[in-house]
């Protein structure tokens, strides 16, 4: 089984049950099917084939889940991607995936017109709200749609094994890898989490946190598809009141949001405003919960937030606290059944319970490798286990307790930043000699990305300068927030620099 053939049992199922909620619209799963057939089939006419990469450049909306399933019918290979990418940074992803299309909406398809005339790639661009593309520079989705019929011809076939999602996460110098998803990687997880969470067609979850990003894509849209249950989707994170009224509205009864979107209801002074009671399963991940958010979440809204940890390498999810059951809070719970997880020293010797090693991990979830990177492949995927470079300790009951992440990595809202693509752009500035790019804590967002810098002899730059400098170069969330010009970067004896220290200056200032 896959996730295309799941849902189209789904759609026999329950043809006139709501699928999606967006905005104005109502979609049943026999819309839904019937959508994704149409843009299967009307992509294939347009020359698509089976392996052919397409780049989807869409915040939440139906389009994405129509795109995203209609890609994967046709054996073609989604790669989602951030919509806030700047150029730069989308054309390093299209150099690896050589992408034969893009499909992202009109307010931004000028990057990926500039991006086409410039390399020649992606080839096409599909543009939705559009009625008519300019047949130069782009088609509409709405075409692609109209040339394709509603019903899917049956010589598809579906392996396990074949790569059908390429998503991109940094590596530990900061470059850019795709990790190779299969139709197994992708529907094991889904369904490990749906199993989790016990969800019915009965349930109705809000999808707010952005389908790029694996943690949502897996929790909030894949398993309550594949459960048969209605998501409502949220374009953009928007006021908490809106988010509040939405779950009394909708009645939802399944919601996953970052630690950040948890603190910000909390801090809707006026909670009991909005009925909140059809919440059954609050959950979270990609980001650390810290345990003040658990408990005064609890307080609050009388529901304890479910934690889980995973890896975009592992479809993503690895652990989770029971949804039923006990919770620790600061623990990121047990393995999901069907995965093996081991805390193992520099020697992949496994440690007893308590000390702090590495976590690797192996099952059905695990990627295939990384696309075009046999070496780095081997390297993380030595003795037949994942080694995800997370710290961690597990407990006499099995629970996982994360000590330290990937080093050097910030998160922001849930979003990876890795500081060496922050230091590269600021690196092409004229005046900046060094910069060193660190994680500071946000009550809010949980990190905010800080830059020490120190300028060329002679030169004279402000903080804002920088960052106006950023803008075109990077996506909003990656931008320092905190810019110091300092006299000098810490460093050894050897030239290595010292980051702790840049951490310790921010504290003692």
């Amino acid at each position: 089984m896959n996730l295309v053939s799941r849902l189209s049992e789904v759609g026999r199922l329950y043809p006139n049950k709501e699928a999606i909620i967006y905005e104005e619209r109502r979609i049943t799963y026999g819309s839904l099917i019937e959508h994704i057939n149409r843009f299967a089939n009307g992509l294939k006419n347009f020359g698509i084939q089976k392996g052919d990469r397409i780049l989807i450049a869409l915040g939440n909306c139906p389009q994405f889940v129509i795109s995203y399933f209609a890609i994967m019918r046709i054996n073609a290979v989604v790669i989602p991607v951030n919509p806030q990418y700047a150029l730069n940074e989308i054309e390093k992803i299209a150099a690896d995936a050589l992408p034969v299309a893009v499909i992202t909406d009109t307010s931004i398809a000028s990057n990926y017109i500039r991006l086409k005339e410039r390399t020649g790639l992606p080839a096409n661009v599909i543009v939705i709200r559009s009625e008519k593309g300019n047949s130069k520079t782009a088609i509409s989705f709405k075409e692609i749609m109209d040339n394709g019929d509603e019903f899917f011809p049956a010589e598809y076939n579906y392996y396990d094994n074949d790569v059908i999602e390429l998503l991109y996460t940094h590596g530990p110098t900061g470059t850019l890898r795709g990790a190779m998803l299969t139709n197994q990687n992708l529907y094991s997880n889904a369904i490990a989490f749906l199993e989790l969470c016990r969800l019915t067609p009965e349930d109705r979850a809000l999808l707010v946190s952005r389908a790029y990003h694996a943690p949502a894509q897996t929790c909030a849209m894949n398993a309550p598809l594949m459960a048969g249950s209605t998501v409502v989707m949220h374009d953009i994170w928007t006021k908490p009141e809106t988010i509040l009224r939405t779950i009394e509205e909708e009645g939802i009864t399944f919601f996953f949001g970052t630690p950040p979107m948890y603190r910000i209801l909390l801090d809707f002074p006026e909670p009991k405003r909005f009925k909140t009671d059809s919440l059954r399963v609050t959950y979270t991940a990609a980001d650390p919960l810290p345990p003040d958010t658990f408990q005064s979440f609890e307080e609050k809204f009388g529901l304890q937030i479910t934690e889980a940890y995973g890896c975009t390498e592992t479809s993503p999810l690895i652990c989770s606290n029971p949804v039923e059951g006990t919770k620790k809070p600061g623990s990121v719970g047990r393995p999901l059944p069907g995965i093996d997880l081991k805390i193992v020293d520099y020697e992949d010797r496994e440690v007893p319970a308590g000390q702090v090693g590495e976590i690797v991990v192996s099952g059905p979830n695990v990627m295939k490798g990384y696309y075009h990177r046999e070496e780095e492949t081997n390297w993380v995927m030595r003795n037949g286990w994942f080694h995800t470079e997370d710290l961690a300790y597990m407990d006499n009951e099995g629970y996982v307790f994360i000590v330290d992440r990937k080093k050097d990595l910030l998160v922001r809202g849930g979003l990876n930043v890795h500081p060496r693509e922050v230091e590269d752009v600021l690196y092409t500035h004229p005046a900046v000699f060094e910069v060193a790019v660190i994680g500071m804590p946000d009550p809010i967002w949980g990190e905010k990305v800080a830059a020490f810098v120190h300028l060329r002899k002679d030169t004279q730059i402000d903080a804002k300068e920088l960052q106006e400098f950023c803008k075109d170069k990077l996506a909003s969330y990656k931008i320092p927030r905190v810019i110091h010009i300092v006299d000098e970067l810490p460093k050894t004896s050897s030239g290595k620099l010292l980051k702790h220290e840049l951490k310790n200056i921010i504290e003692n200032s």
